[in-house]
């Protein structure tokens, strides 16, 4: 009897593996009882022990995946297989990605790749709608719990995802995620307790961004955040942008954000808010926490303003034309006043 050609094992190119992660990510058609014949055929690598793992663990028909632990079996270390048993026996409850994802840890299988195959199972299973919370479970990527410091290029793979939390710790190294975080469609990126030194403009350049989130958590940043000199660092799809408690620097070089609808800027240690303005969209704006002394001139072009909070900011001059706000519903300043140098509380 031949034996079979390990070509998927020996495949240093990658080039059969990526069709095999072509047809593992397929959403119209459910090739896992194919790929599991192809490794069975062919052999195995790291980033095909990683799929064999998800798969064993969620696939929805149990003959399918006591075939893909089995193959587990002849390939992994005891611990894999053991781990991968456990994990199976509880599957049906882990509702929440991003503790699941705290807990597990192996140095023998890729994290992004069991991701993968745990994610495309799932999704074959219920097959969502358009627009259904299942999709937007599919589409989504909490990594908030997650330990480790730098992100794997497997991240790449799953190039379906929109939504994005990364690890919220201060050791995690964002510059070397910014360049896997690029290759996807993401919509959505939060990053919180992240150690940040320059502003991650990077990110403008992911074509469908709507939303951009950062957070200080419970991290106390020793310096400002710095906004790289030789901008402008804008985008014309940025409909959200929430920064809270990292203080900026060089902001300036920020925007222009035409399609803004929202900003949040609380206690940043900003002095102006020029780079908003070309955000004529804006519906609510907080900027509470600032050192703004001066009203920005431009939001009484924002007609369509619904909220505006400035308050706990050391103003000297406040002018604001209500005539074009016609849909403002909330307004609030309450002015912090200047302690005279000489004068001890």
């Amino acid at each position: 009897m031949t034996k079979p050609d390990p070509y998927l094992e020996t495949d240093a190119a990658g080039t059969y593996t990526a069709q095999v992660t072509r047809l593992l990510r397929d959403t119209e058609s459910d090739n896992i009882p194919l790929l599991l014949e192809l490794v069975e055929g062919g052999g195995i690598n790291r980033r095909l022990l990683g799929y064999l793992f998800g798969i064993a663990v969620f696939y929805f028909d149990r003959q399918t995946g006591n075939r893909a632990l089995t193959l587990l079996q002849r390939h992994a270390a005891e611990a894999t297989v053991q781990q991968a048993i456990k994990l199976r026996e509880s599957a049906a409850y882990h509702y929440d990605e991003a503790e699941y994802l705290s807990r597990y840890q192996s140095a023998e299988v890729d994290l992004f790749d069991l991701l993968l195959a745990s994610k495309m199972c799932l999704w074959h299973r219920n097959r969502p709608g358009s627009g259904s919370n299942a999709q937007i479970a599919f589409q989504t990527l909490n990594l908030r719990q997650l330990s480790v410091d730098t992100l794997s290029p497997a991240l790449a793979t799953l190039n379906f995802l929109k939504f994005i939390a990364l690890p919220a710790h201060r050791s995690f190294d964002l510059e070397a995620a910014l360049p896997l975080l690029l290759e996807l469609p993401l919509e959505m990126v939060s990053l919180e307790n992240i150690r940040i030194d320059a502003f991650p403009v990077a990110l403008f350049n992911l074509p469908r961004l709507t939303t951009l989130i950062i957070r200080k958590g419970n991290l106390r940043p020793r310096n400002p955040m710095r906004v790289p000199s030789g901008g402008p660092y804008g985008s014309p799809t940025l409909e959200k942008l929430i920064i809270e408690g990292y203080p900026l620097s060089g902001e300036e070089y920020l925007g222009p954000f035409p399609g803004l609808r929202e900003a949040t800027l609380l206690r940043c240690n900003l002095s102006r808010l020029d780079f908003l303005a070309e955000s004529v969209n804006l519906e609510r704006l907080n900027a509470r926490y600032n050192n703004l002394e001066v009203l920005p001139e431009f939001l009484s072009a924002c007609s369509r303003l619904r909220s505006l909070e400035l308050s706990h900011n050391p103003f000297r001059k406040i002018e604001l034309d209500l005539e074009q706000l016609h849909h403002l519903e909330d307004l609030e300043i309450k002015i912090q006043t200047r302690v005279p140098g000489n004068f001890r509380i």
